[in-house]
């Protein structure tokens, strides 16, 4: 278990050839690929920040007890679970750029609501949804940057794996924005990271560079 922690983590991240500069331009494939990384990075502040905010917000707005407040992260988690599971099944009958451009758009449209209405039933919603639809985004993006450069996988599938560390660095803005404006300044945060992901969706070709 010494890769599991800082050390290991950073002797990891030294053995992987990062793209440089000339790389990216002169390299399309590369260049994607380094956009899906960040993708997944914004993905990972996403997913940590919505948990991070969830209590936050129902205790902020609507005056939840600890105790309440325990149930919100409950159904993101729930929510995440369930859009995994239905996400396998339909990724196999439904083209995957197709389903994630639904997924996102679904999701930018639940923090807008959740920015927008004050209403208790109503955010918990929103929190459950964008956790149901940013489910399965992780293996999508994955899935692309293996299809824009499939005989670097191993490079690529390191690469893609440092981009947890997008949830260690995304939470601490959503930290400052709400100590600076308050809860919604965190929603919105999360929001610019899903905006992100927009442009992974509708912005990206994939192709392979495979010569």
């Amino acid at each position: 278990m010494k890769w599991f922690s800082i050390n290991g983590i950073l002797t990891e991240m030294k053995r992987i050839r990062w793209p440089k500069a000339k790389d990216l331009f002169h390299d399309s494939g590369i260049c994607v690929v380094f956009v899906l990384f960040l993708g997944i990075f914004f993905f990972v502040g996403v997913d940590v920040a919505t948990n991070f905010i969830s209590s936050k917000l129902m205790s902020i707005r609507f005056g939840w007890s600890d105790e309440q407040v325990k149930f919100a992260p409950q159904v993101y988690f729930l929510s995440r679970t369930i859009g995994a599971l239905l996400g396998a099944f339909l990724l196999t009958r439904i083209a995957e750029m197709r389903y994630f451009r639904i997924n996102i758009v679904a999701c930018v449209v639940s923090l807008l609501v959740l920015i927008g209405v004050e209403k208790d039933v109503v955010n918990i919603v929103c929190i459950g949804a964008v956790g149901f639809f940013a489910s399965s985004v992780f293996s999508i993006i994955y899935s692309m940057a293996l299809q824009a450069c499939p005989e670097k996988a191993n490079q690529i599938s390191g690469l893609m794996i440092t981009a947890v560390a997008g949830g260690g660095v995304v939470t601490p803005v959503v930290g400052f924005a709400i100590g600076t404006v308050g809860i919604i300044g965190g929603v919105v945060v999360t929001l610019a990271c899903v905006l992100y992901l927009t442009y992974c969706a509708f912005g990206i070709k994939v192709t392979s560079c495979v010569k």
